[in-house]
C-alpha cells in the first residue's frame, strides 16, 4: 500500500486523493449496510403484520364460537412434544457437551 501513497504523492494527488477514495468507499459501505437493514426491517415488519393479522382472526373466530379451544389438551400435547424431543436429543447433547468439555481438560 505504501507503493501506492508513493506512486500518488509523485503525481502531485497524494493524500487528499487517497481520503476521498476511503470516504468514497465508506460512504458505499454504509449504503450496502442500509440496505440490509432495510431489508431486515421489512421481513420483521412483515412477520409481525401477519402475527397481528393470525392473533386477530384468530381472537374473532374464538370469540364468534367458531373455534373452541382447549387450553389442558395444547398445554398436554406440547409438553408431550417437549418430552419426545428430548428424549430423542437431549440425552445426545449432554455426551456431546461433556465430551468437548473433557476433551478440554
Amino acid at each position: 500500500m505504501s507503493w501506492l501513497l508513493d506512486a500518488l504523492e509523485a503525481l502531485g494527488a497524494g493524500q487528499q486523493l487517497l481520503m476521498g477514495a476511503m470516504l468514497l468507499m465508506g460512504a458505499l459501505y454504509i449504503l450496502k449496510v442500509v440496505k440490509i437493514g432495510k431489508i431486515i426491517g421489512d421481513t420483521v415488519s412483515s412477520g409481525a403484520a401477519y402475527g397481528i393479522a393470525i392473533l386477530v382472526v384468530g381472537g374473532v373466530a374464538i370469540a364468534l364460537g367458531w373455534v373452541d379451544p382447549n387450553v389442558s389438551a395444547m398445554t398436554s400435547q406440547l409438553g408431550t412434544f417437549a418430552d419426545t424431543v428430548w428424549s430423542a436429543i437431549g440425552d445426545w447433547v449432554i455426551e456431546q457437551t461433556l465430551g468437548r468439555l473433557e476433551a478440554t481438560v
